[in-house]
């Protein structure tokens, strides 16, 4: 989720995590491919993993190409990294990617969603030790106590702070910049507002969205298809009462359409003495900052 983090409701890219480009030899990362079951007897989990995955990937046309960018970034200015936190990191796409590029680091995967969490502990069980999964409200200010002492010289955030509203978008990049030490980096990964209605950055990038999004037609979940998928037998149906009930109020909460720039002048003015916009396609944005 966001802040207080989550996953959204019906929108565009209200998920995501999503493999990028890589560095000279690396390939982009996928994280739908990690979670495709290889043979046997399809483990329900690990499907519906596989199909958040595969719903995303139609919600954002460069998902992959985004969380290269960042992955390089990472890789490029911060080579000897121990410690990466993925705030409002649903089920783990983007700590799965980190976990797999940098065999050292160890990934704290932070939401406040407690049935996406229950598929992050089943998507990064593999990473023993080197993950850890927490559940934690963004939106309060108490939220740094959740990360039980490791300390991230590196935070990440995909398809998700667009859903805090701007007021607590302010206040969770004031209270980031307490917690992280000098040099430390940031990195959000997400859809965000910059235009006018009907001006032509709107017009071109709708177009898009809705070139992309075609992938639906062929057989792909939306956001409603996948949650009536993950509510179907009933194993998570108590976590799944608890998380719409938790963002039932947040999602009626004050307007959080921001652009990218109010995302940069927040964090400038939260302690960050670097911001600005790392990566685009349309509205689509990878921003940064630097402690």
């Amino acid at each position: 989720m966001t802040d207080m983090y989550f996953s959204t409701p019906a929108s565009r890219e209200i998920h995501d995590e999503r493999p990028g480009s890589g560095a000279a030899g690396v390939s982009d990362p996928d994280p739908g491919q990690s979670a495709r079951p290889s043979g046997g007897s399809p483990d329900p989990v690990r499907a519906l993993i596989a199909e958040w995955e595969m719903q995303q990937d139609a919600y954002v046309a460069k998902r992959a190409e985004r969380f290269g960018i960042v992955l390089d970034a990472i890789q490029y200015a911060k080579p000897g990294v121990t410690t990466i936190l993925d705030a409002a990191g649903g089920l783990g796409s983007f700590s799965r990617l980190i976990l797999e590029r940098f065999p050292e680091v160890r990934v704290v995967t932070l939401d406040y969603d407690p049935a996406l969490l229950a598929l992050a502990r089943r998507n990064l069980a593999e990473f023993g030790e080197r993950s850890l999964v927490v559940e934690a409200n963004l939106l309060d200010p108490s939220w740094p106590a959740a990360l039980e002492g490791w300390l991230p010289e590196v935070v990440v955030s995909s398809t998700a702070l667009h859903w805090l509203p701007a007021g607590g978008l302010v206040s969770f990049y004031e209270r980031l910049a307490r917690v992280l030490p000098e040099g430390a980096l940031f990195f959000n990964a997400d859809h965000l507002s910059l235009g006018v209605e009907g001006s032509f950055f709107r017009a071109v990038s709708a177009a898009d969205d809705a070139r992309q999004q075609a992938a639906f037609e062929d057989g792909v979940l939306d956001w409603d298809g996948w949650w009536e998928r993950f509510s179907e037998g009933g194993e998570f149906d108590e976590l799944i009462a608890e998380r719409d009930a938790r963002f039932a109020a947040i999602w009626e909460d004050e307007a959080r359409d921001v652009s990218p720039v109010f995302h940069a002048e927040s964090l400038r003015v939260a302690g960050f003495r670097e911001a600005g916009t790392l990566w685009q396609y349309f509205d689509d944005y990878v921003v940064y900052a630097r402690r």
